[in-house]
């Protein structure tokens, strides 16, 4: 009997647990069925990677649904087609979202996503919704102030202006009991005071940062660390010398050797922030010409195994990633889809002993429609040695069926058939763009150079140093 109750309070407090940190959201979108709405998270707030927590697909009546467990409040936001709407959510919370009608077959093809993305409007409510509805309140009153005084309030010459303006707000926002919105409003002001100038630098630092908790996944306490330690270790500190930056990265290529340094300012005493400041700055420093890459990734590798702080190791990993993702030598991306016969390719697994030329294009880029032409030649003369992969990401098929039925551009013609995935994993964030795959399925340059800028010359190089290395 003593074992059967351990076993039963065991059981009943893991469901307990795990009910109490459950997130239930669900929506309805007139007009979206058959779309795939994903909800999103930044991994963390340094590197910015984001993270699919779920996916579904709008059903015939128009709804969606997704439950899953989280420890603390955080922010996260749908990406639906193009369009990304940001919410934030609380453990035990329900949510549902009701979108205003679009007809997404309606959508206009000729504006460009990348350049003017789309926003559908939604209307919260649920158990969590009180918490959006108090910031959306307070961000609104804010922005409306600071529009109308940015220049007093970033130039300094006023600073009881921010100060007045917020005993408006705590009468109206200074009684809400809820740690989350009372950090977020701390640390927006915060950010203000900051850019404002109100208070020294060394007092805002122990007045908001030191001996007090790292809010990791509080978006305005990230906001203000941001901007209060912005290019900190080339610029921002007196007690930081560029020789002792580049002697700890380039010449020692020591992570303890580099905190050491870094603990010869005060503000940087505490080991948590130092070694989060450090973090920032290397990834900072990773595109420095000034800094050995290799050095600098050695020591985020170190952190990213070795860091006492589990979320300095998750930042560490991350900006690794970022940094490496898409990289020459690093393994494209895999993806399939079915060409114009209706096979299903695999890329790059499909081509395997062939460079791959992938081009992302949409026939309301006119640009993109440029450079085929300037691919005639390229595509002539190397058509044996490369595989030309072209595509399209049309909202409305038909335009790229009527193009590619034209015949005027040779290669592979691909659709991407709403695969927003495979579009994040190659990051495509303008029309057109181009990645160069070697033999091996690995990344060889991307952002790769157009074909009217200098392609031709690097495909024959290419084809130069391939010759060579077969020759005896």
């Amino acid at each position: 009997m003593r074992y059967f109750s351990f076993f039963f309070l065991v059981c009943f407090s893991s469901m307990a647990f795990g009910s109490d940190f459950q997130i239930r959201i669900s929506g309805r979108f007139p007009g979206a069925e058959g779309q795939l709405v994903r909800l999103m998270e930044y991994n963390d707030l340094i590197s910015f990677r984001e993270k699919e927590v779920a996916a579904a697909q709008v059903d015939e009546q128009g709804h969606f649904s997704f439950t899953f467990s989280r420890f603390q409040p955080r922010f996260m936001f749908f990406r639906i087609d193009h369009a990304r709407m940001g919410f934030f959510v609380e453990p035990g919370k329900d949510y549902f979202f009701e979108f205003d009608p679009v007809a997404f077959f309606q959508l206009d093809d000729s504006r460009n996503p990348y350049l003017d993305p789309w926003y559908f409007r939604f209307n919260l409510s649920g158990t969590g919704a009180e918490l959006n509805h108090q910031i959306d309140a307070f961000e609104d009153m804010l922005n409306e102030f600071v529009l109308e005084n940015f220049r007093l309030i970033h130039s300094g010459r006023n600073r009881n202006l921010l100060l007045e303006f917020r005993q408006q707000t705590d009468s109206i926002f200074g009684e809400i009991d809820n740690e989350f919105f009372r950090e977020y409003y701390e640390y927006k002001y915060a950010y203000y005071n900051r850019i404002g100038s109100v208070e020294r630098i060394p007092d805002q630092m122990r007045r908001y940062v030191l001996n007090r908790p790292v809010l990791y996944h509080n978006t305005q306490y990230m906001n203000f660390f941001h901007v209060a330690f912005d290019q900190y270790l080339v610029s921002g500190s007196r007690s930081i010398t560029i020789w002792d930056l580049r002697h700890t990265i380039n010449e020692l290529n020591s992570y303890h050797a580099l905190m050491d340094s870094l603990g010869k300012d005060t503000l940087l005493r505490n080991e948590v922030i130092r070694e989060l400041v450090m973090l920032k700055g290397l990834q900072d420093l990773h595109s420095n010409p000034d800094y050995r890459r290799s050095h600098v990734e050695d020591i985020l590798s170190y952190v990213a195994y070795n860091s006492k702080f589990p979320e300095h190791r998750t930042i560490a990993e991350n900006i690794l990633f970022s940094k490496r993702h898409l990289a020459p030598g690093q393994p494209a991306p895999s993806f399939s889809s079915k060409n114009q016969q209706g096979e299903l390719l695999n890329i790059p697994e499909d081509f395997n002993g062939k460079f791959v030329f992938i081009g992302f294009w949409a026939t309301w880029c006119e640009t993109c429609l440029m450079e085929f032409a300037a691919l005639q030649p390229i595509y002539q003369k190397h058509k044996d040695d490369f595989v030309f992969i072209h595509i399209s990401t049309d909202r409305h098929r038909n335009r790229y069926e009527a193009f590619v039925a034209a015949g005027a551009v040779p290669g592979i013609h691909l659709h991407y058939n709403g695969d927003f995935r495979m579009l994040d994993a190659y990051r495509i964030r303008s029309m057109p763009t181009y990645v160069i795959l070697d033999e091996h399925g690995r990344v060889l340059d991307y952002p790769a150079r157009r074909p009217s800028d200098g392609l031709m010359v690097f495909f024959d190089w290419l084809m130069f140093q391939k010759q060579r290395q077969s020759r005896p």
